[in-house]
């Protein structure tokens, strides 16, 4: 079976350090906004994964710097409040 190859190889401390920052940063986004939308949950995870899934095409790998960055950009690209 022959496929294309991917440019970034995504192994499994990859993986782990995406989902150590995942789970980080989205803990300390629940903490400093209790009071958010619940309904826009989905849509900031989803908005959390790719802007970590950037970050580690970037070549940023380390869980620690990832959460950094990823907190550092959130006002960036949180979900819009209703006005």
């Amino acid at each position: 079976m022959t496929g294309t190859q991917s440019p970034l190889k995504c192994d499994g401390e990859k993986i782990a350090a995406v989902e150590e920052a995942f789970d980080a940063t989205w803990a300390v986004i629940q903490t400093h906004e209790p009071d958010r939308d619940l309904k826009y949950d989905c849509e900031r995870m989803a908005a959390l994964s790719q802007k970590l899934g950037e970050l580690v095409l970037d070549g940023v790998t380390d869980p620690a710097e990832l959460r950094r960055l990823a907190l550092e950009a959130w006002p960036l690209w949180q979900v819009p409040r209703a006005e």
